[in-house]
């Protein structure tokens, strides 16, 4: 694909600027920030360092808490035009289990092409990408119009308070549209343009049952709380049918997890008394609260009929946990024409428009910003996320610099003509 002249700078910047790219995402996996505790303030300072040496200054850190560090900067063209966001997170989850991780996860490695660390590819690597994709359009600015901002945040892997939550909430940060740059493959890279965010709404259930010596168990009327915990998760595997309006852009619909935590019990030589567990359900577009609680309300009852023995009760969580709302983007927004071009070029071929399967901070962009938002396209696999030996192809991460820098080209021009 022949390249106009900005492009072709754009991806000579980045090719000549690989090393220090590749240092950047590095340093950043080699700064822990956690989540929890959550503090990320050593992130913030070296994506600070980078992008004071590609020639941006203009860098600000605002939090609720000192460490709590969202790093926010901006390239203006001084021309009229709309604001571009980008987005990546700065802290990431803990390293457990730390006796599975065969390197120090705060220590990179390159092997085989792949870089290894915490946040290698949630979100170190591709944070890394969206600094040097800014730096690479500062040479055309002028060219442009309007401006792009780059947001680092905070508190993406927490509570979803004091990160993107904060910006949109008490920063009053605003733009025209947005991209979050988390990494989309599933089976491999740059696998589909999301243009759905599927929404989180996590429960809780309780069992009671009959606490007492487990000797008299063959002689009372006990009630174990823990085989009916272990029943009822067996009974809404089979029997949970959620309402939901199909789309074509997620076509197997929403997920449910069931028993994501299980407690039971309290000691041997004792009936169990009480039992808990959760599941988060992620939503799709057109899906409610109010119709889920009666979908879970239906199949409990039913629940009850069949084995009523067992006193069952069960609640939201508190807070976004308990709703966050699923988000949907037009495909013939700017952004999304702009991001195929960006990809195309430089991938030689335009992923497919899908789905991204988890929540994103696109509920606070989107949600509460009322910022059309792509809620994931970045470098690496999802798959390779929240584990052990976390890594990314480091090819994969130039690629994703590239395409930053020429969706902010793009972008910026497309709404000019």
């Amino acid at each position: 694909m022949a390249h106009t002249p900005h492009e072709q700078r754009v991806i000579e910047f980045v090719d000549d600027q690989r090393e220090s790219l590749v240092q950047c995402a590095k340093d950043l996996i080699a700064a822990p920030s956690p989540n929890p505790p959550g503090d990320e303030r050593l992130a913030a300072e070296v994506a600070k360092v980078n992008l004071a040496r590609l020639g941006i200054d203009n860098i600000e850190l605002h939090g609720p808490r000192p460490e709590r560090a969202n790093l926010v900067c901006s390239l203006d063209s001084g021309n009229p035009g709309p604001t571009l966001l980008l987005n990546g997170h700065l802290d990431t989850k803990p390293a457990i289990p730390l006796e599975a991780w065969l390197t120090d996860p705060y220590e990179p490695v390159e092997k085989d092409g792949r870089l290894i660390g915490l946040g290698a590819a949630d979100m170190k690597g591709p944070d890394a990408a969206l600094i040097y994709g800014l730096a690479a359009v500062r040479p055309v600015l002028t060219g442009l119009k309007g401006r792009v901002i780059l947001a680092l945040s905070a508190d993406e892997e927490g509570a979803f308070i004091d990160g993107a939550r904060y910006l949109v909430q008490e920063l009053g940060l605003r733009a025209d549209a947005a991209l979050i740059a988390e990494p989309i493959g599933i089976r491999c890279a740059w696998e589909m343009i999301p243009l759905i965010s599927r929404g989180i709404s996590c429960i809780r259930f309780h069992i009671l049952g009959t606490q007492v010596h487990s000797s008299l168990s063959d002689r009372l009327p006990v009630v174990n709380a823990s085989l009916e915990a272990g029943r009822l998760l067996m009974f809404l595997e089979q029997n949970l049918k959620l309402c939901y309006p199909e789309n074509s852009l997620c076509p197997g619909g929403p997920t449910i997890n069931l028993g994501a935590t299980l407690q039971s019990g309290s000691a041997y030589a004792m009936v169990a008394g009480e039992a808990e567990f959760t599941v988060d359900i992620r939503t799709l577009p057109g899906m409610t609260q109010r119709q889920l609680q009666e979908d879970i309300d239906r199949v409990v009852e039913e629940f009850h009929r069949q084995y009523p023995r067992a006193e069952v009760s069960w609640e939201f969580f508190e807070g976004t946990r308990a709703w966050s709302e699923p988000m949907q983007i037009s495909p013939d927004l700017p952004i999304v024409r702009a991001l195929q071009n960006a990809a195309g070029n430089v991938l030689g071929a335009v992923p497919p428009l899908g789905y991204f399967p988890g929540g994103t901070d696109a509920i606070w962009w989107q949600g509460a910003g009322g910022i059309p938002t792509i809620p994931g396209f970045g470098p690496g696999r999802l798959a390779d996320c929240h584990q052990p030996n976390e890594s990314i192809l480091i090819n994969e991460i130039i690629e994703a610099a590239k395409i930053y820098g020429l969706l902010i080209l793009n972008y910026l021009q497309d709404l000019e003509e």
